[in-house]
């Protein structure tokens, strides 16, 4: 990653289910193109607190890209740790008001709690990111289309998969018309 690299990371819903629409998304074959998802999942060690596992079973009720995105992770349950942030020494009692959705909430006291290297999410545009930002009190914060290009340069995949894959998540991520991911993607050229 740009700085450090992540060995350990806390990571929300919608951080997830974007990683996972590339293994959802018929047109896109993971067997010969990289799956950020497995990448996450293989490449350190992810936490989650249990709001996010309850989020991501409501959508996978769906019967969408979405839904199909969200069973990958679940099914993916032997690659994660699922840890409570408010039964840890030092954590609030309850769930803080950060102004952020509970597992966003949860995932940064989780964070905090475990002074992991990263939170990874998709808050990269207005008043969320600098939420999340204020909120986390060692942890970076890592925007999944910056995990992309990290990957890209780091190594891990070439810049051109690492293009494919944003290309591939963000229409079904509301992606596309974020100056952050224009300006990621100007970047790997």
């Amino acid at each position: 990653m740009s700085g450090p690299r992540l060995r350990t990371v806390v990571v929300d819903t919608s951080a997830l289910v974007s990683l996972a629409v590339p293994r959802a998304d018929p047109e896109y074959d993971t067997n010969s193109a990289p799956d950020p998802l497995q990448y996450l999942l293989t490449s350190c060690d992810v936490f989650l607190p249990p709001e996010v596992i309850e989020e991501l079973r409501d959508i996978a009720q769906y019967n969408d890209i979405h839904g199909a995105a969200a069973t990958n992770v679940l099914a993916a349950r032997d690659y994660y740790t699922i840890e409570n942030p408010y039964e840890r020494e030092g954590t609030p009692g309850s769930r803080p008001t950060f102004g952020l959705d509970d597992g966003e909430t949860d995932g940064i006291v989780l964070a905090n709690a475990l002074d992991v290297d990263g939170f990874l999410t998709d808050e990269f545009g207005g008043t969320n990111f600098a939420l999340v930002h204020a909120a986390l009190r060692g942890p970076r914060i890592v925007p999944t289309p910056r995990l992309i290009c990290d990957y890209a340069r780091n190594g891990h995949m070439t810049t051109e998969a690492a293009r494919t894959l944003i290309q591939t998540i963000s229409p079904h991520r509301s992606w596309g018309n974020s100056p952050y991911v224009a300006q990621l993607l100007a970047r790997l050229d």
